[in-house]
């Protein structure tokens, strides 16, 4: 579906944060006036309906809905409308059936999917290529242009991949685990959802580590794929791609890089002044000889050990805890008990059910009740690192914000 098939229909965008913004000045540009439904009052001059109720009886008054990524696929709402014939899309979709004049790599995976991102914009860059990075990485997909670029890196989540329509020219799997399964409805349909992507795509690249995962799901041999090995077999002088978490986000990168031509060498030292995004383990800053580490990205199990793991050969006290979506922290629990940090400290509702595994673990109803109380229990020379392994929802609007109020309350902002 295109924008312009838009034109004289009752159109709708569901769900009013940055990318319903940005798809309301997209459809604007070409000449569509659309309605805003969002669950919270916002800021618009569009016609704007407001709450769950009112949205229900509203959408299915319309022809079509440019959905959100936040709003579920699955929602019973969305299922309503579709069965009385309204039509879902998302920006996403649009920008795609507008093909853009440059090669497309979708970059997705249950960890990683960022920093790849991230990485594979830089080294083509450093490489002489215009390139631009773009979609969940932060920049609406709609702000590319569409010229003038060799290519566009973007970063396409599980919500995006679900019911994604277009075709890029590469996809890279980064890792695949569990993750969102209250929006997906359980690990089977998240991971089947998230490697849509794959069937979208003229060219695959999937890391080793995931290869097992995604054939039990997609048949592979449909697809034309190349598998990069989880970790490179050549060395990079930046200590955050040595990581272990990172050698394979790496690979990927050199990947994609042997894809355009770019020789190892030559990928390797662009990579040398790669800067880590921030909330990846971000190291904030330094307080009474205690390393302030913000890893608010952290929404799995998966990603709060890798965390420790960095931090193995210090005394870590770890904040843990967030919004609680069912997924299983027996992997977690078992490295806490198995290699038991300085101090645990849980937190919210997704804390409550680890501390029930951890009885021995400090439950708090705050981000500065955690952090006061890592301060007090963290030895100088120590680490306080904040790795949720769970997402932000409730008490704060995102990661973001999460790891802004950490940096606060340790005193470094």
């Amino acid at each position: 579906m295109r924008a312009d098939e838009l034109r004289g229909k009752r159109v709708a965008i569901w769900g009013f944060a940055r990318e319903g913004r940005a798809a309301l000045s997209f459809l604007r540009e070409r000449g569509i006036e659309p309605a805003v439904l969002d669950d919270n009052a916002a800021a618009t001059d569009a016609p704007l309906i407001v709450g769950r109720d009112a949205i229900a009886e509203a959408v299915v008054g319309f022809d079509v809905v440019v959905k959100s990524p936040g709003i579920g696929l699955y929602d019973p709402l969305v299922r309503a409308a579709q069965g009385r014939g309204v039509r879902f899309t998302s920006l996403l979709n649009l920008w795609f059936a507008e093909r853009p004049a440059y090669w497309t790599i979708c970059v997705t995976g249950t960890k990683g999917k960022s920093t790849t991102t991230a990485l594979i914009a830089h080294i083509l860059q450093r490489a002489g290529l215009k390139t631009m990075a773009a979609g969940n990485i932060g920049v609406p997909i709609s702000e590319l242009p569409r010229e003038g670029l060799d290519a566009a890196v973007i970063e396409v989540s599980s919500y995006q991949a679900a019911d994604f329509n277009g075709q890029c020219d590469l996809a890279v799997l980064t890792s695949l685990a569990q993750e969102h399964l209250d929006w997906h409805g359980g690990v089977e349909m998240y991971q089947r959802d998230k490697l849509n992507l794959l069937s979208h795509a003229k060219e695959c690249l999937i890391s080793a580590g995931a290869l097992l995962g995604v054939s039990k799901i997609v048949e592979i041999r449909r697809l034309r794929v190349t598998v990069f090995p989880a970790t490179p077999d050549r060395i990079v002088r930046n200590a955050y791609l040595s990581r272990i978490h990172n050698r394979s986000n790496l690979s990927g990168a050199l990947a994609v890089a042997r894809m355009f031509g770019i020789d190892v060498d030559t990928a390797l030292r662009a990579a040398e002044d790669f800067a880590p995004l921030p909330h990846r383990q971000q190291e904030i800053g330094e307080a009474e000889g205690v390393l302030f580490v913000d890893d608010s990205i952290s929404t799995t199990p998966e990603a709060a050990i890798a965390a420790l793991d960095v931090y193995r050969d210090r005394d870590v006290t770890v904040i843990l805890g967030g919004h609680d979506r069912g997924i299983d922290y027996g992997a977690l629990v078992t490295r806490l008990q198995t290699s038991p940090p300085n101090g645990i400290i849980l937190m919210d509702a997704s804390g409550k059910r680890i501390h029930s595994l951890l009885p021995d673990a400090h439950h708090v109803n705050s981000m500065l009740e955690a952090v006061t109380l890592a301060k007090k229990v963290t030895p100088r020379g120590g680490v306080i690192l904040l790795s949720p392994a769970a997402p932000s929802y409730g008490a704060y609007r995102s990661f973001i914000e999460r790891g802004q109020d950490f940096a606060r309350c340790a005193g470094l902002q």
